[in-house]
């Protein structure tokens, strides 16, 4: 399997589980927010920004996977 055909097997296959990553910090996210005033009693507010940045860089992840993965194809086709 040549380097290319193996790195567009990869972006394939993460996609999944980095959508299903960044769906569990939304989760996690929301389910913190509507803890909050517990959290910031036990001086764990900063687990509000944890999972935050989780959302974020699983959101920028699935942006570049899908970015990526249509470069590549519009390049074969054209």
């Amino acid at each position: 399997m040549s380097r290319m055909s193996r790195a567009q097997a990869s972006d394939a296959d993460a996609l999944l589980p980095v959508g299903l990553g960044t769906m569990v910090w939304a989760v996690v996210l929301v389910t913190l927010l509507l803890q909050r005033g517990t959290l910031e009693a036990q001086g764990r507010s900063w687990w509000l920004g944890v999972a935050a940045v989780g959302l974020v860089s699983g959101l920028g992840g699935l942006a570049f996977l899908t970015w990526r993965t249509r470069r590549r194809d519009a390049s074969r086709r054209g």
